[in-house]
């Protein structure tokens, strides 16, 4: 009986090793993916090292007489993506936004193709903030190691929801 149990616990302990390596190749392609994604179609307004267009906190974002006015925002943790949840930034990549310059990708990419630009994306952020992005939650403590810089950008400001920008 012990004997079985052993070898059950070994073939038990096998598959997860396997699940696990397939898991971190099936991301790791994604994240190869993405990145070339995200040069052909993100990188011209986000910049090529997900830096953002200077100016992208404007105190009068809400009040810019034209959406062309905008600067993009930076996608790593010095930017504000990382405060909404997937469904809202996947819904704003699709389809982009009548109150920002963002223009929809859903003709340009599939599905499978933004979340690949997500994961290359997502790839370049600290564990604290992909937890904290998991989490759904703008409310939440915000994650310690941000950078020294950083401060709320002025579409994220406590009090305003994650699905304001998509209204």
């Amino acid at each position: 009986m012990t004997i079985r149990a052993a070898v059950l616990l070994g073939a038990a302990a096998l598959f997860i090793a396997l699940y696990q390596l397939a898991n971190r190749a099936i991301e790791a392609h994604g994240v190869r993916a993405g990145a070339q994604l995200y040069q052909a179609n993100c990188a011209a307004c986000h910049g090529a090292r997900l830096q953002g267009q200077a100016g992208w906190q404007s105190a009068g974002w809400r009040s810019q007489a034209s959406a062309a006015a905008w600067a993009a925002p930076p996608l790593d943790a010095g930017g504000h993506s990382w405060m909404h949840d997937d469904a809202s930034l996947f819904l704003h990549t699709k389809n982009g936004s009548a109150l920002s310059p963002m223009p929809g990708f859903g003709a340009t990419l599939s599905d499978n193709e933004i979340w690949q630009v997500f994961a290359y994306v997502k790839s370049h952020w600290p564990e604290s903030v992909r937890a904290f992005q998991r989490k759904g939650d703008p409310y939440a403590p915000l994650p310690a190691d941000l950078p020294a810089d950083w401060t709320y950008p002025p579409a994220c400001e406590p009090g305003v929801g994650p699905g304001d920008l998509l209204r």
